[in-house]
């Protein structure tokens, strides 16, 4: 198991400034939290968060970005081999995340139900690997 930093909204009043603390998840229910805050924060917003988390102190060993929908997300990997979830190939265009007040447009092919895209986060921070579904 690895410990990720998740850049994500810090602190309830974050200014983004420098040396702003990375949210730091260990174990599942951490994770789980995180989703649920995530998907309480975009619950009433026309466009769900997103998160950039890796593993802490080496980030060489791999980034992720973490779309939080109610019903769908998708999860992106930086990794050594690159990859992301895929939902439906055949969906052409593009869906928007907010990251850290920034418009991110994703291939709306990369959305899955939450839970595979929750499963993919988990996959990761367990094992450090790509799971089979991405």
């Amino acid at each position: 198991m690895v410990t990720l930093e998740i850049w994500y909204d810090q602190e309830p009043e974050n200014d983004y400034a420098e040396g702003d603390p990375a949210i730091l998840v260990n174990t599942a229910d951490e994770l789980d939290t995180l989703i649920q805050r995530m998907q309480a924060d975009g619950k009433d917003k026309a466009v769900p968060p997103m998160a950039e988390c890796s593993v802490s102190g080496d980030a060489g060993r791999g980034v992720f970005f973490l779309g939080v929908g109610q019903e769908k997300g998708f999860v992106v990997f930086m990794t050594p081999r690159a990859a992301q979830t895929v939902g439906n190939p055949s969906l052409a265009g593009t869906v928007v995340y907010d990251y850290m007040a920034h418009v991110r447009e994703i291939p709306a092919q990369y959305e899955v139900p939450m839970d595979q895209a929750r499963a993919a986060a988990l996959a990761f921070l367990e094992r450090e690997e790509l799971p089979p579904s991405v």
